[in-house]
């Protein structure tokens, strides 16, 4: 019985390391020109930046990469600021000033970055508000490649114009395996490991339903009906070139899809890029009636 319940303990230990911290947080951008709100759902506080111009432009919503922060995604923020758009950046639970979730995972920083955005309508202005779009890095892409599919999602009355990805995740299944493997879980383990993982995001999300890890996954997880452009590090140090395959295989099938490798460009840091805004404002004006500076 002993040698059972250590048993147990091991593999609950193990189940719990899967729901990894994102760890200490990066600081916030700070800035007297920018607004901070402070926003709770389900007990954990959201920390929302918005630029709001003095008069009617398009927004956009910005969420950063893992352990990011607003001042990840600022030199981007600025460039969309500088157009005279309005520009609100949400940063994840346990990053930056928003407090932590008890277990991380990427289901639960959907719904929250969906209550948000949803209500985006107490900070911005509707009236103030021509287009909508969303920016999504890294692990912020991936999120809102969930939410761009369900125009409920978004605000103001008004269709998603288009989708912004910079070197996105696409295949969690390849990330929580890596994770798995760097706690060296035993191959004969695996499967009874996998069950009890999903015991818990069933417990917190009773709608998941499926025990596999492909449902995290592109196509499943979500394919943008909307005009999405990414952006791509040619030599991505973090995430390699398998999420960006995945992308450009599954999304042209039913996406207006418009996607560069930047040699440039890294995975993350580059506060700017020629090379990117060259390809972000030569698709921003593909779009009718929209403003560009």
């Amino acid at each position: 019985m002993g040698l059972y319940c250590l048993f147990i303990a091991y593999l609950e230990a193990l189940v719990s390391a899967l729901f990894i911290s994102p760890g200490p947080a990066k600081d916030s951008f700070e800035s007297n020109e920018w607004q901070s709100h402070f926003i709770e759902f389900e007990s954990v506080t959201t920390h929302i930046q918005t630029f709001q111009q003095e008069h009617v432009a398009p927004l956009i919503v910005f969420i950063h990469g893992w352990r990011g922060s607003s001042a990840s995604v600022m030199g981007r923020a600025k460039w969309f600021v500088e157009k005279g758009w309005h520009v609100v950046i949400c940063e994840l639970p346990g990053h930056g000033k928003s407090t932590p979730l008890q277990r991380w995972n990427a289901l639960t920083a959907v719904k929250h970055m969906q209550f948000h955005i949803k209500h985006l309508h107490d900070i911005i202005e509707p009236q103030q508000v021509s287009h909508f779009f969303f920016y999504g890095h890294s692990m912020g892409g991936y999120i809102f490649t969930r939410l761009s599919v369900d125009k409920e999602n978004i605000p103001f009355n008004l269709p998603l114009s288009g989708l912004i990805l910079e070197s996105p995740l696409m295949l969690y299944s390849k990330i929580l395996n890596e994770i798995r493997d760097q706690l060296k879980i035993p191959h004969a383990l695996r499967k009874l490991h996998l069950g009890r993982v999903f015991r818990d995001v069933q417990n917190m999300h009773p709608s998941i339903t499926d025990d596999t890890l492909e449902q995290f996954d592109i196509p499943q997880w979500g394919v943008p009906l909307v005009p999405t452009l990414c952006l791509q590090a040619m030599t991505d140090t973090r995430l390699g070139r398998d999420h960006y395959d995945a992308l450009v295989n599954t999304f042209s099938k039913d996406t207006h899809l418009t996607h560069h490798l930047i040699e440039s460009l890294t995975h993350s840091g580059a506060e700017t890029n020629d090379e990117r805004e060259a390809h972000l404002l030569n698709w921003l004006e593909t779009f009718d009636s929209l403003s560009i500076a």
